[in-house]
């Protein structure tokens, strides 16, 4: 465990997707190191942690300060994305424990949102071939507001949409879940309680209670939830 435990007052949750719900970090970096080597360039972590959380807006703004000049980097997006949907095309890989949480809450009765940078058809895609999708009462991509993380953006759309769909009064009633710094920053910005659950990368900042614990897993995150409080 990573930090104490403490609890949360929560009537909704707020998930990330990519490092969180879904496993699909590492295929991400597979696929960008593939990719740079059809390029004849050799990437590693270092660079690719760099995009970890961004939208494809932001991550190829990255990806220009990254490669060679003689690249251009909307053209290298272009084919990893490609790359990477056609890995994830044959199954969508779950994070350990994932279901059994999902699962938990909603037996609870608990609202749960997505708010991810990745875009919106495509998270909603996965999440239904992951069979995750059925329990989300909204799932907002990066591609479908203004700005991306680690402004609060999408964040601020969950909230709104989770507002009027289940009647929360606002982010005080939400925890959000994330993995990466860019995404707790995201989280934090849009005046939510953030657990995080570093995935590839350590987390980058100490826990800051009330407003910021970070966890080991996903369930041991949950398990500091104070339900319908």
């Amino acid at each position: 465990m990573l930090s104490q435990p403490k609890t949360m007052p929560c009537k909704a949750v707020i998930f990330d997707m990519d490092g969180l719900l879904l496993d699909s970090e590492t295929l991400s970096f597979e696929t960008y190191v593939e990719t740079a080597d059809r390029f004849g360039i050799t990437a590693g972590f270092d660079s690719y942690s760099r995009m970890l959380g961004l939208n494809m807006i932001e991550g190829v703004d990255v990806l220009r300060s990254i490669l060679p000049a003689h690249i251009d980097a909307t053209v290298f997006k272009a084919e990893w994305f490609t790359r990477y949907n056609e890995r994830l095309a044959g199954s969508v890989p779950v994070k350990t424990g994932v279901a059994d949480v999902i699962n938990w809450l909603a037996t609870c009765n608990i609202p749960m949102a997505v708010a991810t940078s990745s875009q919106g058809e495509k998270a909603r895609d996965v999440l239904d071939r992951a069979g995750l999708a059925a329990h989300m009462l909204a799932i907002t991509g990066g591609n479908e507001v203004v700005r991306g993380k680690p402004a609060p953006d999408v964040y601020l759309a969950s909230i709104e949409k989770l507002v009027t769909l289940c009647g929360i009064t606002g982010a005080d009633d939400c925890v959000a879940f994330e993995d990466s710094e860019v995404g707790v920053r995201a989280a934090l910005a849009a005046g939510l309680r953030v657990i995080q659950i570093p995935d590839l990368v350590p987390a980058a900042k100490l826990p800051s209670p009330p407003f910021h614990l970070i966890a080991d897993t996903l369930a041991t995150g949950i398990g500091w939830l104070k339900i319908n409080a």
